[in-house]
C-alpha cells in the first residue's frame, strides 16, 4: 500500500499556499492546520453577489460574474463543509437567492445564467438553442439534487411541505432517469451528495441508495488507462471510506489511491484531465490553475481519509 510521503505533502502544501486561490488556501489551512473557519467564509464572501447567489468563477469553468444555481450550490456546499450556521447572513442570502430563482412551473433551477455566453466558459456550458436543457435532462438532477440537499441542511429557512414535494420529485428523477452516470458522471455525484445528506429523511435516502448502488458498479472506470481522461473515477464517487458506495468498488479505490500518489506533478499538484479544447486560451490558463488548487486539495483530503499519508 503506497502512502504519500511527507515531502510530497509539503510540495502540495507549498502550491496551495503560494499559487492556489485564496479560497482553497483557506480551506487547506482550516482542514489541515486547524485555522478558523472564518477565513474560509471571508474568502467565500468574495464570490457572493448582492442578490445572494454565488458567481465570479467560483466554478472555474464558468467565468461570468453573475449568480448561478451551479455556483450557488458550490457556495452552500462549502458553507456546510465549514459548519456555517443557518443564522449566518451569507447562508440566509444564498437561500433567498435559491428560493427566488426557482422555476415554479418546471420545478427546477436553470443551471447557468443567460449571460454565460458573454464571458469565457467551458464548451459544455455553451447553450445553443436550448441544448443545455437537453444535455442536463431538464435540470432535474443537476443542479437540483445538490440544492435540495443544502435546503434540507438549512431546512429551518424553507417551507417543509414545499421541500418535501421537491425532494420527492428529485428522488423520483434519480430513480427513473436513464442512463444515470453518463460522461464524467456528474449526475451520479449530485445524486450521491443528496443521498449522503444526513438531514434528508431516511425514506428518501433509502430510495436513492437503492438506485445508486445498482448503478455504481457498472459505470465506475476501473482501468487505470481511463483515469487520465474525463471519466467516472473511483474517488469521484467515493472520496472517503465512509461513502455509501465505497464497499462496492473497494479494489478500484485502492488502485486509484495508488495511482494518485504516483501521478502527483513535480509542482506538487494534481491537475485537471480536461481542457477547453482551445476556447478562450487566456481564461483557460487561469481556470486550469484554479482547478489545480481545487483538485490538489480534494486529493489530499481523500488520501488522508483513506489513511494514505505518512505520519
Amino acid at each position: 500500500m503506497r502512502r504519500l510521503s511527507r515531502s510530497a505533502f509539503d510540495g502540495a502544501s507549498r502550491f496551495l499556499k503560494t499559487q492556489a486561490r485564496p479560497l482553497e488556501r483557506a480551506l487547506f489551512e482550516h482542514h489541515f492546520e486547524g485555522a478558523p473557519a472564518k477565513a474560509v467564509i471571508a474568502e467565500l464572501a468574495r464570490f457572493q453577489n448582492e442578490d445572494g447567489g454565488f458567481g465570479h468563477a467560483l466554478e472555474p469553468d464558468l467565468r461570468t460574474p453573475s449568480s448561478s444555481a451551479l455556483a450557488t450550490g458550490i457556495g452552500l456546499r462549502i458553507l456546510r463543509e465549514v459548519r456555517c450556521a443557518a443564522d449566518s447572513p451569507m447562508v440566509q442570502r444564498a437561500v433567498r437567492y435559491v428560493l427566488g430563482t426557482f422555476d415554479d412551473e418546471a420545478k427546477v433551477w436553470r443551471v447557468v445564467p443567460n449571460d454565460t455566453h458573454d464571458y469565457p466558459h467551458a464548451p459544455w456550458w455553451h447553450d445553443e438553442r436550448g441544448s443545455l436543457t437537453r444535455t442536463f435532462d431538464g435540470f432535474v438532477i443537476i443542479p437540483r439534487a445538490e440544492l435540495v440537499g443544502s435546503l434540507h441542511h438549512y431546512s429551518g429557512l424553507v417551507s417543509a411541505d414545499w421541500l418535501e414535494d421537491l425532494t420527492e420529485q428529485t428522488v423520483s428523477a434519480v430513480e427513473t432517469i436513464e442512463p444515470l452516470g453518463t460522461g464524467g458522471g456528474s449526475d451520479l455525484v449530485y445524486a450521491l451528495r443528496l443521498a449522503e445528506t444526513v438531514e434528508v429523511p431516511q425514506h428518501f435516502r433509502d430510495r436513492l441508495l437503492a438506485r445508486i448502488r445498482t448503478v455504481v458498479p457498472n459505470v465506475v472506470a476501473r482501468d487505470p488507462r481511463e483515469w487520465a481522461s474525463y471519466s467516472i473515477l473511483p474517488l469521484k464517487v467515493a472520496s472517503s471510506p465512509r461513502s455509501i458506495v465505497a464497499d462496492l468498488i473497494s479494489d478500484a479505490l485502492q488502485a486509484h489511491l495508488d495511482y494518485q500518489i504516483e501521478h502527483q506533478s513535480p509542482e506538487g499538484t494534481w491537475d485537471p484531465v480536461w481542457t477547453w479544447a482551445g476556447a478562450y486560451p487566456e481564461a483557460w490558463t487561469e481556470a486550469e490553475r484554479e482547478w489545480r488548487g481545487r483538485l490538489t486539495l480534494d486529493t489530499l483530503t481523500a488520501l488522508r481519509a483513506f489513511g494514505r499519508m505518512e505520519a
